[in-house]
């Protein structure tokens, strides 16, 4: 979530330039924009090294200390000439931080650091689509106090940081760059904001996107059930769409199979903990009427009253094999259950390989 209010201040200079995006005399709008700063350095270079599939990544670029010091000191209001709705002067806004033509060789940068894991691991366009998304999610999520407003993708990279819509519009400005449908899902109503990207399945609400949460680890296509602090997303977004590209994400059969999986698990194995509560109630008795038994019997063998302890003997034999039944069952309701766990903790844990994940969730739902 966020914790930064937009603000629309209305514009009464006549004329204002707006760093890469140039000058304008009397525009409607006045969008945040970037001023390189000459002369700037960075304090270190980023280097980012993130679980993907099976293994681990490491992305590494030199952004132009210009253009990041130009994001920081820049004006991050939306300056208005006119009265606009909501939903006009919203995606103005988040766009221009995605869009700002400064940060054009940061993008090309990044992408080049992606494409060469791409073509290395020969990714289809499904796997490429989460190497990216796994990249953004791996970058710490935090908010920066000092600032209200949204950062530049550019100061998210650098910054090794950031919130929400901090880490969203880096996703949403590489996806879009790559050629995917993408769009930005903003839940005004809960603080947050996340990534939509076109897909021929397991599509959000009444949107044709699939549902990329940024602040933590997650499946593409899968919805968190609620925020990390809580928060329920019980509305519909305002979709603010950032390109039509052609690109869609078509894993959804695996996903759902996944999710299938994660839901499936997680309820037998909440099925499976009072069963196994109440067997070993029943076995505690079981023993405890063994063990009496066997005192009794080895009184009768003492006393010599070997009539007595042979009409016993039976009896205690077969509840001796009532008991190893029920020890046997016992066993394999723990194997299950530790089986169910094993397997739930796995996949959410595992949400930057949904290829090996999927593999687990599809042998787990045919036994």
């Amino acid at each position: 979530m966020w914790s930064r209010t937009l603000i629309a201040i209305v514009l009464i200079a006549a004329t204002l330039g707006a760093g890469c995006l140039g000058g304008f005399l009397h525009p409607p709008v006045i969008p945040p924009a970037i001023v390189p700063v000459e002369g700037a350095s960075l304090d270190r270079t980023p280097v980012y090294t993130f679980p993907f599939e099976d293994g681990e990544e490491t992305i590494r670029v030199e952004p132009d200390p210009a253009v990041y010091a130009g994001a920081k000191e820049a004006d991050r209001q939306l300056y208005l000439s006119e009265e606009l709705a909501e939903e006009e002067w919203i995606p103005i806004y988040y766009r221009a931080f995605i869009n700002d033509s400064c940060q054009e060789p940061f993008y090309a940068d990044l992408l080049a650091a992606l494409h060469h894991i791409r073509d290395r691991e020969g990714l289809d366009d499904d796997r490429y689509l989460e190497l990216i998304t796994a990249f953004v999610q791996s970058i710490p999520y935090r908010t920066d106090t000092s600032i209200v407003e949204p950062k530049f993708p550019i100061e998210t990279y650098v910054d090794g940081e950031g919130d929400c819509d901090d880490k969203a519009l880096l996703l949403a400005g590489l996806l879009v760059r790559e050629g995917y449908g993408v769009a930005l899902l903003y839940f005004g109503d809960e603080r947050h904001m996340a990534v939509g990207v076109k897909s021929d399945g397991c599509l959000y609400r009444d949107t044709p996107f699939a549902y990329i949460e940024t602040t933590n680890t997650s499946y593409v296509g899968i919805p968190p059930a609620v925020l990390s602090d809580g928060t329920t997303l019980s509305t519909d977004p305002l979709v603010i769409p950032i390109g039509d590209g052609g690109g869609a994400y078509t894993a959804c059969g695996d996903v759902g199979t996944i999710e299938q999986a994660i839901t499936t698990s997680r309820d037998r194995a909440e099925e499976i903990a009072p069963e196994l509560a109440g067997c070993m109630h029943d076995l505690e008795v079981q023993r405890e009427a063994l063990e009496s038994l066997n005192e009794q019997l080895a009184d009768l063998a003492e006393d010599g009253e070997f009539a007595e302890y042979n009409r016993l003997v039976p009896g205690y034999n077969q509840k001796a094999r009532e008991y190893n039944d029920a020890v046997e069952a016992y066993n394999a309701l723990i194997e299950e259950s530790e089986a169910a766990v094993d397997l739930h903790n796995y996949i959410v844990t595992h949400a930057y390989d949904r290829p090996g994940s999927y593999l687990r969730a599809r042998a787990y739902l045919a036994e």
